[in-house]
């Protein structure tokens, strides 16, 4: 499985966690191609739009380190 093909089955997943964010965000971190990079641009922007999902589980926005996303 490549780092994009996890990145997606993590934006997939029917509930998201906090461990779920920190291992999509280390992806992002890993990738080197500037095509991944923009791939994984794409995936991240769905992601951004299911942070509140995490959010209200977890009660707060405090699992977004600055410099993220």
């Amino acid at each position: 499985m490549t780092l994009l093909e996890e990145a997606n089955d993590i934006l997939q997943k029917k509930a998201l966690s906090v461990k779920d964010y920190n291992r999509f965000v280390e992806i992002g971190k890993q990738l080197k191609k500037l095509d991944d990079e923009f791939e994984y641009s794409w995936l991240a922007e769905g992601f951004y739009l299911r942070l509140p999902e995490i959010a209200v589980k977890e009660g707060n926005y405090n699992f977004i380190k600055n410099e993220e996303f």
